[in-house]
C-alpha cells in the first residue's frame, strides 16, 4: 500500500498522524464509508467501547451477534449504531465499502445476516457513533497532514487485537512510515 493523500474516498483508511491533536482520533484508523462533495463519513475501527453488546441490547429485542464487543465508531451521534460485515459472498442488501466488507444500519437484517455469515462472532462488528466531516473539512485536515491514507483491507478492519491495528496499518504502508510507530502520543513528551 502507498500513501494516497490526493486520492482517498470510500474504501480507504484514514490513519491518524501521531501529531493529530484531537484525542478522539489519537492512534486511530478510520474506514471511510462515504466521501463526496457533501462531506465524509467513516467508522473508527480500532477503539472498543467500555461496555458490552449485552448491556446495549438488553431490552431492545435484538440478538447479541458476537462475543460482546462494541466499538466506538466516532464522536458523532454516539447513540446511533452501525455494523460492518465481512463476507466472501456478496451481500447486496448492504453497502459494499471495500473488498469483502459491507456496512449496515438496518437492524432487522442483522438476525438474518448472523445466520448467513460464516463465523459471525469474528465477521460482524458493531459500532456506536461515527466519524463525520462536513463539505471540505476533511480536505482541510489532509492539507494539515492530520491523516495518512491507503486502501482499506478487511484483515485490518477485523483484526482481533484492535490495539495493534494502527501500528499494523502504518507498517503496511512501507518502511518510510515505520518511524511514526515510535512517535510519542503527546509530542511534548519528546
Amino acid at each position: 500500500m502507498s500513501e494516497a493523500s490526493e486520492n482517498y474516498g470510500k474504501g480507504h483508511f484514514l490513519i491518524a498522524n501521531p501529531v493529530l491533536p484531537d484525542p478522539n482520533f489519537s492512534r486511530t484508523v478510520v474506514l471511510l464509508c462515504n466521501h463526496d462533495s457533501q462531506g465524509s463519513f467513516g467508522l473508527v475501527i480500532n477503539r472498543s467501547a467500555p461496555f458490552s453488546a449485552k448491556e446495549v441490547f438488553e431490552g431492545m429485542g435484538i440478538s447479541d451477534p458476537q462475543s460482546g464487543k462494541i466499538y466506538i465508531g466516532g464522536p458523532v451521534s454516539p447513540q446511533q449504531m452501525f455494523y460492518l460485515c465481512r463476507s466472501k459472498k456478496p451481500l447486496p442488501e448492504l453497502d459494499a465499502i471495500c473488498d469483502g466488507v459491507y456496512l449496515g444500519m438496518n437492524w432487522e437484517l442483522l438476525d438474518n445476516l448472523i445466520l448467513r455469515i460464516e463465523n459471525p462472532e469474528k465477521n460482524i462488528r458493531l459500532y456506536m457513533g461515527y466519524s463525520g466531516w462536513g463539505a471540505g473539512q476533511l480536505a482541510g485536515e489532509m492539507t494539515r497532514l492530520s491523516w495518512l491514507t491507503c486502501e482499506a483491507q478487511s484483515e485490518f478492519v477485523f483484526q482481533e487485537n484492535e490495539e495493534s491495528v494502527w501500528a499494523s496499518v502504518v507498517k503496511s504502508m512501507g518502511k518510510d512510515y515505520e518511524y511514526l510507530i515510535k512517535a510519542p502520543v503527546n509530542p511534548q513528551w519528546n
